[in-house]
């Protein structure tokens, strides 16, 4: 194959998951217009990607000529649920957070009217807390409880903030000398699959600690509800990279 070929085949594979990323939780049918908006595509080049897109299955069509995914990335995505555990991807998650703000990060998930502390990896600091996996905790407390509260009770608009901004901060409200900052991982379904979070001592969660911690655990969370095959656009959002 010649470069010239090879760039011109990679640019089309490129192009057509650019049209399958066009799709999200919300907008689950499009238009020709729609898609060619979203990727910024000539509606031709939609055209010829799509016929071949349709004819293997990955794109179907409705009865009024939307387009829609097609049956095809549902075999793919249970092979990969298969191949992959959730701790597979929350672990790594975790371990890179501890790396990153030098503290302590969980994952958590509503229990009931309680959060259950699912996963930890502990601060190397030696003052910090001491949360660990199946400890349960009151739920609407702490950043983590808030983001479960927040995700899981859509009409309370006590957290409309929360489910704008996508990342919930706190400091002394489960402890009174600990702080925290969570965000929410989605799953394949859309619906919320727990909070990630991570937390210390509150004379390490001032304003400018938690500025910097907010981007890095949006940007975690996002890749984790990645690559549970959630809808990322919200977090595009809050980062500031729409779509």
């Amino acid at each position: 194959m010649s470069d010239d070929l090879e760039v011109r085949t990679v640019a089309a594979v490129e192009r057509a998951f650019a049209i399958l990323e066009a799709f999200n939780q919300d907008d689950i049918t499009l238009s020709l217009a729609e898609l060619a908006e979203r990727t910024g595509l000539y509606k031709s080049t939609i055209l010829r990607l799509i016929q071949t897109l349709e004819r293997v299955g990955y794109i179907g069509r409705t009865a009024g000529g939307d387009y829609h995914i097609g049956p095809r990335p549902l075999r793919l995505g249970r092979l990969y649920q298969r191949a992959v555990s959730k701790e597979d991807v929350i672990m790594p998650a975790l371990q890179r957070l501890v790396e990153v703000t030098t503290e302590s990060a969980g994952f958590h998930v509503r229990f009931n009217d309680r959060r259950l502390c699912l996963y930890r990896v502990d601060s190397q600091q030696p003052l910090r807390d001491h949360f660990k996996p199946g400890d349960e905790l009151p739920l609407g407390r702490g950043a983590a409880g808030v983001v479960l509260s927040a995700f899981t009770e859509p009409d309370d608009a006590r957290f409309a903030d929360v489910r704008q901004d996508m990342v919930a901060v706190s400091r002394g409200t489960l402890w009174p000398d600990m702080g925290g900052v969570a965000a929410p991982v989605f799953n394949a379904d859309g619906k919320l699959e727990g909070a990630l979070t991570v937390s210390g001592p509150a004379t390490r969660f001032d304003d400018a600690a938690v500025a910097q911690f907010k981007p890095i655990l949006l940007s975690s969370a996002r890749d984790v509800t990645a690559a549970l095959g959630g809808d990322i656009s919200m977090f595009e959002r809050a980062l500031g990279k729409p779509r």
